[in-house]
Protein backbone atom coordinates (compact mmCIF):
# COMPACT_ATOMS: atom_id res chain seq x y z
CA UNK A 1 0.00 0.00 0.00
CA UNK A 2 1.20 3.22 -0.97
CA UNK A 3 1.39 6.17 1.85
CA UNK A 4 -0.32 9.38 0.72
CA UNK A 5 0.22 13.11 1.51
CA UNK A 6 -2.87 13.34 2.82
CA UNK A 7 -3.61 10.36 4.72
CA UNK A 8 -4.74 10.60 8.63
CA UNK A 9 -3.75 8.57 11.18
CA UNK A 10 -6.34 7.62 13.50
CA UNK A 11 -6.47 5.42 16.54
CA UNK A 12 -9.62 4.91 18.53
CA UNK A 13 -9.54 2.97 21.88
CA UNK A 14 -12.18 2.04 24.09
CA UNK A 15 -11.75 1.17 27.85
CA UNK A 16 -14.03 0.34 30.79
CA UNK A 17 -12.51 0.80 33.94
CA UNK A 18 -11.83 -2.06 36.37
CA UNK A 19 -13.92 -1.49 39.93
CA UNK A 20 -15.59 1.61 38.65
CA UNK A 21 -17.55 0.08 35.54
CA UNK A 22 -17.22 3.32 33.39
CA UNK A 23 -16.17 3.19 30.13
CA UNK A 24 -13.35 5.45 28.01
CA UNK A 25 -13.08 6.31 24.65
CA UNK A 26 -10.26 7.73 23.75
CA UNK A 27 -9.53 9.33 20.02
CA UNK A 28 -6.19 10.54 18.24
CA UNK A 29 -5.99 11.82 14.98
CA UNK A 30 -2.32 12.78 13.55
CA UNK A 31 -2.18 16.02 11.44
CA UNK A 32 -2.32 15.51 7.93
CA UNK A 33 0.89 15.62 6.11
CA UNK A 34 -0.62 18.55 3.77
CA UNK A 35 -1.09 22.19 4.93
CA UNK A 36 -4.68 22.81 4.66
CA UNK A 37 -6.61 19.34 4.49
CA UNK A 38 -8.03 18.33 7.55
CA UNK A 39 -7.67 20.88 9.68
CA UNK A 40 -7.02 20.54 13.42
CA UNK A 41 -6.90 23.38 15.82
CA UNK A 42 -4.91 23.61 18.97
CA UNK A 43 -6.79 23.39 22.26
CA UNK A 44 -7.75 27.42 23.25
CA UNK A 45 -7.49 28.29 26.57
CA UNK A 46 -6.24 24.87 28.37
CA UNK A 47 -7.13 24.00 31.58
CA UNK A 48 -3.05 22.14 31.88
CA UNK A 49 -0.43 22.65 29.17
CA UNK A 50 3.23 21.72 29.13
CA UNK A 51 5.67 22.18 26.98
CA UNK A 52 9.39 21.20 26.23
CA UNK A 53 11.73 22.87 23.18
CA UNK A 54 9.79 23.58 20.56
CA UNK A 55 6.69 21.09 21.75
CA UNK A 56 3.42 22.14 23.28
CA UNK A 57 0.20 20.19 24.96
CA UNK A 58 -2.43 21.40 25.94
CA UNK A 59 -5.73 19.77 27.58
CA UNK A 60 -8.94 21.29 28.72
CA UNK A 61 -12.17 19.32 29.94
CA UNK A 62 -14.95 19.95 27.79
CA UNK A 63 -18.20 18.49 29.20
CA UNK A 64 -17.02 14.96 30.15
CA UNK A 65 -14.36 14.75 27.29
CA UNK A 66 -10.39 15.78 28.08
CA UNK A 67 -9.75 17.11 24.96
CA UNK A 68 -6.14 17.43 23.94
CA UNK A 69 -3.82 19.18 21.06
CA UNK A 70 0.05 19.17 20.48
CA UNK A 71 1.92 21.62 18.61
CA UNK A 72 5.29 22.07 17.30
CA UNK A 73 6.76 25.34 16.53
CA UNK A 74 2.67 26.80 17.20
CA UNK A 75 1.84 24.23 14.54
CA UNK A 76 -0.87 21.54 15.89
CA UNK A 77 0.67 17.68 14.77
CA UNK A 78 -2.31 15.90 17.08
CA UNK A 79 -5.31 16.41 18.67
CA UNK A 80 -7.21 14.15 20.36
CA UNK A 81 -9.79 13.37 23.54
CA UNK A 82 -10.96 10.57 26.09
CA UNK A 83 -13.73 10.34 27.74
CA UNK A 84 -13.06 11.32 31.94
CA UNK A 85 -13.95 8.96 34.66
CA UNK A 86 -16.03 9.67 37.55
CA UNK A 87 -14.93 8.44 41.07
CA UNK A 88 -11.28 8.77 40.64
CA UNK A 89 -10.73 7.92 44.37
CA UNK A 90 -8.66 11.03 46.50
CA UNK A 91 -5.81 9.00 46.79
CA UNK A 92 -5.25 7.62 42.74
CA UNK A 93 -4.58 8.28 39.60
CA UNK A 94 -5.29 7.13 36.39
CA UNK A 95 -3.31 7.58 32.89
CA UNK A 96 -4.94 7.39 29.47
CA UNK A 97 -2.83 5.10 27.48
CA UNK A 98 0.85 4.32 27.92
CA UNK A 99 3.32 7.33 26.80
CA UNK A 100 2.52 8.16 23.30
CA UNK A 101 4.50 10.82 21.17
CA UNK A 102 5.14 12.37 17.92
CA UNK A 103 8.48 12.16 15.36
CA UNK A 104 9.36 15.34 14.20
CA UNK A 105 10.71 14.95 10.07
CA UNK A 106 11.38 18.46 10.11
CA UNK A 107 13.46 18.69 13.08
CA UNK A 108 14.51 15.21 13.61
CA UNK A 109 13.25 15.96 17.35
CA UNK A 110 11.21 13.24 19.03
CA UNK A 111 8.40 14.02 21.69
CA UNK A 112 6.37 12.27 24.37
CA UNK A 113 3.59 12.88 26.26
CA UNK A 114 1.23 10.93 28.92
CA UNK A 115 -1.70 12.42 30.37
CA UNK A 116 -4.52 11.43 32.88
CA UNK A 117 -6.88 11.99 35.92
CA UNK A 118 -6.04 12.37 39.57
CA UNK A 119 -7.82 12.11 42.77
CA UNK A 120 -8.79 15.55 44.93
CA UNK A 121 -5.80 14.62 47.38
CA UNK A 122 -2.91 14.16 44.85
CA UNK A 123 -1.07 17.07 44.92
CA UNK A 124 1.62 16.37 42.12
CA UNK A 125 2.43 13.73 39.52
CA UNK A 126 6.00 12.78 37.82
CA UNK A 127 5.95 10.78 34.82
CA UNK A 128 9.28 8.14 34.62
CA UNK A 129 9.58 7.17 31.31
CA UNK A 130 11.19 3.60 30.91
CA UNK A 131 14.19 4.51 29.80
CA UNK A 132 14.21 6.75 33.23
CA UNK A 133 13.74 10.17 32.27
CA UNK A 134 11.61 12.36 35.19
CA UNK A 135 8.86 14.35 34.39
CA UNK A 136 6.54 16.68 36.66
CA UNK A 137 3.01 16.70 35.06
CA UNK A 138 1.36 19.83 35.68
CA UNK A 139 -1.88 19.23 37.48
CA UNK A 140 -5.07 21.28 37.54
CA UNK A 141 -8.47 20.27 38.98
CA UNK A 142 -7.94 16.77 38.78
CA UNK A 143 -5.99 16.39 35.38
CA UNK A 144 -2.41 16.00 34.72
CA UNK A 145 -0.27 16.49 31.62
CA UNK A 146 3.24 16.04 30.91
CA UNK A 147 4.95 16.57 27.44
CA UNK A 148 9.22 15.96 27.54
CA UNK A 149 12.78 15.19 25.01
CA UNK A 150 12.08 11.39 23.81
CA UNK A 151 15.74 10.80 22.10
CA UNK A 152 15.76 7.62 20.28
CA UNK A 153 15.53 5.27 22.51
CA UNK A 154 12.00 3.19 21.31
CA UNK A 155 11.61 1.71 24.94
CA UNK A 156 11.05 5.17 25.98
CA UNK A 157 6.88 4.49 24.32
CA UNK A 158 6.54 1.42 26.77
CA UNK A 159 4.59 1.55 29.97
CA UNK A 160 5.86 4.48 32.33
CA UNK A 161 6.36 4.67 36.34
CA UNK A 162 4.00 7.25 37.79
CA UNK A 163 4.90 9.04 41.23
CA UNK A 164 2.10 11.10 43.07
CA UNK A 165 1.90 13.05 46.14
CA UNK A 166 -1.03 12.76 47.93
CA UNK A 167 -1.21 13.81 52.48
CA UNK A 168 -0.17 10.30 53.58
CA UNK A 169 2.99 10.52 51.19
CA UNK A 170 4.22 9.25 47.82
CA UNK A 171 2.86 6.61 46.07
CA UNK A 172 4.07 4.64 43.03
CA UNK A 173 2.56 2.95 40.01
CA UNK A 174 2.95 1.30 36.44
CA UNK A 175 0.96 3.10 34.18
CA UNK A 176 0.08 -0.65 33.11
CA UNK A 177 -1.73 -0.56 36.61
CA UNK A 178 -3.64 2.69 36.04
CA UNK A 179 -4.16 2.63 32.28
CA UNK A 180 -7.89 2.39 31.67
CA UNK A 181 -7.65 2.38 28.07
CA UNK A 182 -5.26 -0.37 27.87
CA UNK A 183 -7.04 -2.59 30.57
CA UNK A 184 -10.35 -2.88 27.92
CA UNK A 185 -7.62 -3.67 25.33
CA UNK A 186 -7.20 -6.81 27.23
CA UNK A 187 -10.62 -7.97 27.91
CA UNK A 188 -11.49 -7.62 24.35
CA UNK A 189 -8.61 -9.90 23.12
Amino acid sequence: MKTTKSMIRRITAFAAVIGIGVGVTATTTAASLVPGSDVQTAVASPLVSQSVANYEGRWVVQGQTLVESFQENGEVVSTGSTSLQTDVPADQIISFGYVAGFGSAATGQNYAQLSGQAGEGVTAVRVISASGSVTDANLADGIWGAVWLAGSNPGEYDAATLEFDTPTGTRTVSTADVDVIAADQKIAF
